[in-house]
């Protein structure tokens, strides 16, 4: 392609292709039944070995449960925070800003739980 000053004869770069992608956002093209009812299952069953610990409280309110509903099951977890004015940690109940609290207290642990240490 040539380059440089001004002939006619210059394309523009070529872009990449644009498909219609119809998912809006992670829980928009479910129902909401199935959804709950998928979370319940992770909730009873997969969380003692497995972590969501990318995901927030807060992103699924108004997807899966109400505002109150999710604020309720938050302050379920005990959340380590701080340090407070003495410099020390000290647990609290979660709220909606809080990531879901991972089953193990670190990668090792985890690992060597599921059959992959040392």
């Amino acid at each position: 392609l040539p380059r440089g000053g001004g002939g006619g004869g210059e394309r523009p770069p070529p872009h990449p292709p644009r498909y219609p992608f119809w998912i809006k956002s992670i829980f928009h093209a479910h129902e909401i039944p199935s959804v709950r009812r998928g979370y319940e299952v992770y909730r009873q069953v997969c969380a003692t070995c497995h972590s969501m610990k990318q995901l927030h409280f807060r992103h699924l309110v108004n997807a899966v449960y109400p505002e109150k509903r999710m604020k309720e099951f938050a302050s379920t977890f005990d959340v380590v925070d701080g340090p407070n004015d003495e410099g020390e940690m000290f647990t609290r109940p979660g709220i909606l800003v809080d990531a879901f609290p991972s089953p193990y207290p670190n990668e090792e642990s985890a690992r060597y739980a599921n059959g992959g240490g040392g």
